[in-house]
């Protein structure tokens, strides 16, 4: 049965993954249909090669990734057509997934499915428009798919990319990241109360990764603090995690994978975690400020410098969260800085991406 758009991610961390399903909600309460894919299950095996190189790579040499993500950061060279090749024969199902869903828009939260998806539409063999939303404050060059539709980024970091890799500003849209709308709805952060604790929110991201357990022995000694820990998909790591909290002597509850982390965030005066899009453009979302811990060197130093630029955050070794988050609160600063964040992000981007697929779609419909 045809369906008003089909939503590709890659389950390359949470944050595609997060972003396809907020436009999935966020289409669901406007009337709209949507399908959501997971691209990897499409290609198991390079799906989860690709993964398993990303996880490995960013963890133990994260410099080598930044590395590779500079050298890459433009089109052409020689082994870009090498590169385009091997990913429309990886990913080549997805084709005719999609075709057999026959969408009115496609929209894909990272830039793999864009290979196929782009010279389909270049070919003729694809006729819902296809939109790529870009989910880091910056827009690498292998998002510049030829072929794709629309361009949807969150910032004027992000559109500057993306124009230069392309060549031209046209269809590219600044809408911002999309995230659940219960971020939206979020109020706004308050200094702690005499005798409250200062509530301290720890993430790891989707796959548990991170120094989360040198952040926690930071809060050693730190008073009137509770923290949250979430501890992701390292099931693993929650042990582990528990025992620090034990031997530091810290107020705090420790947390595997967290479904509801809109509730989560609203608890929080402070969200400490690594500088994915989406952890970033959540915690901004919400209006809370961050303290951001372990940014790989390429899309998540520049998300990094969004969040300190911008006033809304502050980077800081493992070591040093528990003494900075302390700092934060003696100075008075957590309120501004949850304001400024607010300020930096795009509001209801959800919305705005399916503005665009959707405007898209008309005119292919109207053009037809």
């Amino acid at each position: 049965m045809p369906t008003d758009l089909a939503i590709v991610y890659c389950p390359i961390g949470g944050g595609h993954k997060a972003a396809a399903l907020a436009l999935a909600e966020t289409a669901q309460a406007r009337g709209m249909t949507a399908e959501v894919l997971n691209l990897f299950e499409l290609a198991p095996l390079v799906g989860n090669a690709y993964v398993d190189w990303h996880l490995a790579i960013t963890a133990t040499n994260p410099e080598a990734y930044g590395r590779v993500y500079q050298a890459a950061n433009h089109r052409g060279g020689a082994l870009e057509p090498l590169r385009l090749k091997f990913e429309q024969l990886a990913f080549g199902a997805l084709l005719g997934r999609i075709r057999a869903s026959k969408p009115r828009a496609v929209i894909a939260t990272h830039h793999l499915p864009l290979v196929v998806l782009g010279r389909a539409r270049r070919k003729g063999n694809l006729d819902a428009p296809v939109t790529g939303v870009i989910t880091d404050y910056t827009s690498h060059a292998v998002w510049a798919e030829r072929g794709v539709d629309s361009f949807c980024v969150p910032s004027l970091f992000g559109h500057a990319d993306i124009v230069r890799h392309r060549g031209d500003s046209k269809n590219v849209y600044m809408t911002g990241i999309p995230v659940r709308e219960a971020f939206e709805r979020i109020e706004p952060v308050s200094m702690p109360r005499a005798g409250e604790p200062l509530r301290v929110l720890c993430t790891s991201g989707g796959f548990g990764v991170g120094p989360m357990r040198r952040i926690v022995r930071s809060f050693a000694g730190v008073r009137d603090v509770a923290l949250t820990i979430v501890c992701g998909a390292a099931e693993a790591l929650v042990a582990d995690v528990e025992r620090d909290v034990r031997e530091a002597g810290v107020n705090a509850r420790v947390i595997g994978f967290e479904r509801d982390m809109p509730t989560r965030v609203a608890e929080a005066h402070i969200v400490v975690g690594k500088a994915g899009g989406l952890t970033v453009s959540e915690t901004l979302t919400a209006g809370r400020p961050m303290i951001v811990v372990g940014a790989v060197p390429g899309n998540e130093k520049h998300n990094e410098a969004f969040v300190v630029g911008g006033g809304a955050g502050v980077a800081s070794e493992p070591e040093a969260v528990g003494a900075l988050a302390d700092m934060l609160r003696a100075q008075r600063r957590v309120v501004a800085m949850g304001e400024r964040g607010r300020l930096l992000v795009v509001s209801h981007a959800a919305d705005r991406v399916l503005g665009v697929a959707m405007a898209n779609a008309a005119r292919a419909s109207h053009a037809a």
